[in-house]
């Protein structure tokens, strides 16, 4: 049997590479640098 691609499949695996790329990015960032997230709330 062969399943059908849908649009809902393809979001998931969009979301799962992302959190995927969001987690390398986050080992490769050295411990001393701060997160863009926290930059961007001191800046405000």
């Amino acid at each position: 049997m062969i399943e059908q691609w849908i649009l809902a499949d393809e979001r998931e695996l969009e979301a799962r590479c992302a959190r995927f790329r969001a987690a390398r990015t986050a080992l490769d960032r050295p411990d001393d640098e701060p997160d863009k997230e926290d930059q961007s709330d001191t800046a405000a």
